[in-house]
């Protein structure tokens, strides 16, 4: 009985310990993908006090507040990302997107140019390539730049999501049969 609880003890502890060990950008990543941009912008906002340099909390932030339509602040802290590191295709995609919302037009170009370069989904690419198109035809209309704003915007997601999924996959195919890790897996028929 004793042996019982102090390994239910022990199991609780960890998960315990486990979830205390979710960093504010895992947890900011988390709000920002349920939906709850005001609350994840509070925990990037900790993780920048903490670590002021850290990358990925700059984009959360910026990506945070451009969802509430504040794309002055999301231009301050992408900006301030893309500066320490310049190929970042999520800053570039949300500069892109605030600078559509603002009328920026020249902006927007810019950095779905600079985007298109980067290596990124096939089809996600193409939404880019689209993007780039409609600028050149000429001004936009509002319903053209909502239009514009949300396929990006949903394409991205959808792209980030499809690469997550390969991933999870691939670390299942992984865990179930080891042997797929080997640099050499032959298979042999029973005649060779």
């Amino acid at each position: 009985m004793r042996g019982r609880r102090l390994g239910l003890g022990l199991m609780l502890a960890t998960v315990l310990a486990a979830g205390c060990a979710t960093t504010p950008t895992a947890q900011g990543r988390d709000a920002l993908r349920e939906g709850r941009p005001e609350e994840a912008a509070e925990h990037f906002k900790t993780a920048l006090s903490e670590d002021p340099g850290k990358i990925d909390a700059l984009v959360g932030l910026g990506i945070s507040r451009y969802r509430v339509g504040a794309y002055d602040e999301a231009i301050a802290a992408l900006g301030e990302a893309l500066a320490k590191t310049p190929n970042l295709p999520a800053a570039r995609l949300y500069l892109a997107l605030s600078a559509v919302r603002k009328h920026d037009d020249a902006k927007a170009r810019e950095h779905l140019e600079a985007l298109h370069g980067l290596p990124s989904d096939p089809r996600f690419n193409a939404l880019v390539d689209q993007a780039l198109d409609l600028f050149r035809a000429g001004p936009l209309s509002d319903p053209q730049r909502t239009y514009l704003v949300a396929s990006l915007d949903y394409g991205a997601e959808w792209a980030r999501e499809l690469a997550e999924t390969r991933m999870a996959l691939r670390n299942a195919q992984l865990a179930w049969d080891p042997f797929w890790a080997r640099p050499t897996y032959i298979i042999r028929c029973r005649h060779c």
